[in-house]
């Protein structure tokens, strides 16, 4: 059976599934919800027929999940929003409770651009990690629209990637179970 590129990302790499499926909305309200131009994009890059069921599957059970939450002009699927604040939660575990220093230390370099980012949002984030995400996916659709993208904030961009790289680790050892909670 193949995985869908949306479990892969899951399983690799919390906040890329994030930002995959914040596109993957943007992409099913642009093409309408309608699903004959979803299948023509997904037979664009499924290598088999297995493969496009599986993906037409995961696409109609967005677009199911986007309608019964009444998600289809804006805004995203709970699950999303669960998974940012499981994510924030071990944000702040990571930083508070177990002090982890390269941790630490990626959220330092971030901190400035974060708090800059969020006098500019106009409230669009509630926290760290939910505003280094916003700002990653407007980097995707800036790069998408083939915009230029000033030297600061590149600098800023990176330190949010590498924050949540980071904490993508992390989420990814404490979901296997090896991220150790003792404290010292």
């Amino acid at each position: 059976m193949d995985m869908t590129i949306a479990k892969q990302k899951l399983d690799q790499n919390i906040a890329e599934y994030i930002l995959f499926v914040w596109q993957m909305e943007d992409l099913v309200r642009a093409m309408y919800f309608e699903t004959e131009a979803l299948e023509a994009f997904i037979k664009s890059y499924t290598p088999s027929a297995n493969a496009f069921e599986e993906e037409k599957k995961w696409f109609t059970d967005l677009i199911r999940k986007m309608r019964a939450e009444r998600v289809e002009v804006r805004g995203h699927i709970s699950e999303i929003h669960e998974l940012i604040f499981e994510l924030n939660y071990l944000h702040n575990t990571l930083l508070n409770l177990l002090k982890e220093k390269s941790y630490i230390q990626a959220y330092r370099k971030a901190q400035p651009h974060i708090s800059d980012y969020l006098t500019h949002s106009d409230g669009k984030a509630t926290n760290d990690v939910e505003t280094c995400l916003i700002a990653l996916y407007g980097l995707l659709l800036l790069r998408l629209k083939k915009e230029s993208i000033s030297p600061e904030t590149t600098e800023a961009m990176d330190s949010f990637s590498q924050l949540m790289g980071r904490l993508a680790h992390h989420y990814k050892l404490m979901k296997s179970g090896e991220l150790n909670f003792a404290l010292n």
